[in-house]
């Protein structure tokens, strides 16, 4: 019997196994699309992996078109599970098709994404390197010629997403749990609990709140670029069903608050509760006590959005659309919260502070980076507090939501966020002590240059809404 490996700080044992022949169980759900689906099989005939070491597991969710009749005449070289289900959820139909799976790894697929041929394989090798991980593949759109304004914030918002994840510095956040195109070993998935029921029909999110219990968890996240999918929204996806999905995005921020306390200070229902402008406390006001005939005034803001895009006033339209989106949001607070009063009694909830992370270490920059990095590597902590010296450099807050501390974050929140407090102390404390012995004008050189790479590369950062 092989000794069990067990992540980091993780409560959860992953049996060693031979993971040159690891099986795979695909699991994935459709719902009416039966072209799509197609296609989807169609992609996994073409894998390099071994199609011996592969099931793909369909649930059919309350299909009203051909999917079935498909499905019974497609005849494909891995064993296939034809699964019925009227669930009309995403993570429940995800927990069906994983509750027989007999692969060691789940892979979640979305049922629009063709996935390339060595989706699978790359899979395998991340799960190689980094075992007990969740392993969060791309699936950026497919290119096609349609240029209106939605259509190319969509494919914006997704290839940045996937961008900045797959920097070495990234820090994963519970947003970054995206279910696309994800694999997981699946006693860590059933030791987890799988998909939250809760998140049923009519609501998002139940990636991220099964994010936030593995982050609880320590289970790492990783990001293997080369388990490429291409995702074919834009069939389906548009302007009104992604202002429809803001809706159900408000609706599960609730829920999200509900079961874990600690996020509710971050999460955008806080701006609405503390409105700035007074037209904005006006409207929230009037969405509580008349939301139908603010409902009314939304649908026909939202032709106008046709209107602007006709006379090409994009910054306009980005402006009305994020309103709407905001609106619509809003909305789907109010139909979990019901009243006003319910919204702040929400928001002032007692947060269980006991989980934010406690583990907080201090740290001596002139050490060395590198000194700084492995002792980060070691300890894993949510929060750090930096000095250079007897001299202070500032504090790293621990954070709800996000990944502990790694060594590759060190250089970048130096040059982000305490690149003056920092050149301060080494003006006045001098080099590294590390560095003692090498050129002086070469450590200063690499420091300037890591502080000049990270203060100008990739400072904008990722709007908190989706369109997924």
């Amino acid at each position: 019997m092989p000794e069990p490996f067990t992540p980091p700080n993780s409560p959860f044992p992953i049996p060693n196994v031979n993971m040159e022949n690891v099986t795979f169980s695909i699991i994935l759900i459709t719902h009416n699309r039966s072209s799509s689906l197609r296609r989807a099989l169609d992609a996994l005939q073409s894998q390099t992996y071994p199609m011996n070491l592969i099931e793909v597991r369909v649930v059919v969710d309350s299909c009203r078109d051909d999917t079935l009749a498909m499905l019974q005449d497609y005849k494909a070289p891995f064993k296939m599970h034809i699964i019925e289900a009227n669930c009309r959820s995403v993570g429940m139909s995800r927990n069906i098709g994983a509750a027989e799976a007999t692969g060691q790894l789940l892979l979640f697929l979305d049922d629009d994404i063709e996935a390339m041929p060595c989706l699978v394989e790359n899979h395998g090798r991340v799960h190689r390197e980094r075992p007990g991980c969740a392993a969060i593949d791309p699936y950026p759109p497919q290119l096609q010629s349609r240029t209106n304004f939605f259509d190319v914030e969509v494919r914006t918002w997704w290839e940045e997403k996937f961008y900045q994840m797959s920097k070495p510095t990234h820090r994963y956040t519970y947003q970054d749990l995206l279910c696309g195109n994800l694999s997981i070993d699946i006693k860590l998935f059933a030791g987890t609990g799988g998909f939250d029921s809760a998140f049923g029909p009519g609501t998002a999110y139940e990636d991220y709140e099964f994010a936030l219990r593995l982050l609880k968890a320590n289970v790492p996240f990783a990001v293997a670029p080369d388990a490429v999918g291409y995702h074919y929204e834009h069939e389906t996806n548009n302007l009104d069903r992604s202002l429809g999905r803001f809706r159900q995005e408000g609706r599960s921020d609730v829920l999200l608050g509900h079961r874990h306390p600690e996020l509710r200070p971050i999460l955008p229902i806080a701006a609405y509760e503390t409105a700035c402008s007074l037209l904005d406390k006006i409207l929230v006001a009037v969405m509580f006590f008349w939301p139908a005939a603010v409902d009314w005034l939304a649908l026909g803001l939202r032709k106008s959005l046709d209107l602007l895009e006709s006379l090409r006033m994009r910054k306009t339209w980005r402006w009305l659309q994020a309103k709407l989106r905001g609106y619509w949001y809003l909305r789907g607070v109010i139909d979990e919260l019901k009243s006003r009063s319910a919204l702040f009694s929400f928001m002032q909830g007692e947060p269980a502070h006991a989980d934010l992370g406690r583990h907080e270490i201090e740290i001596d920059l002139q050490e060395g980076w590198e000194a700084a990095e492995r002792i980060i590597d070691e300890q894993k902590p949510d929060g750090i507090y930096l000095r250079y010296g007897e001299l202070s450099v500032g504090h790293v807050i621990p954070q709800f939501g996000v990944e502990p501390l790694r060594g590759a974050h060190l250089r970048s929140i130096l040059a982000l966020d305490f690149a003056e407090p920092l050149a301060g102390a080494m003006a006045v404390k001098g080099m590294l002590k590390s560095a003692a012995h090498s050129e002086p004008s070469l450590v200063d050189n690499t420091l300037l240059q890591h502080l000049q790479l990270f203060t100008v590369v990739d400072k904008k950062q990722l709007k908190n809404s989706s369109y997924n």
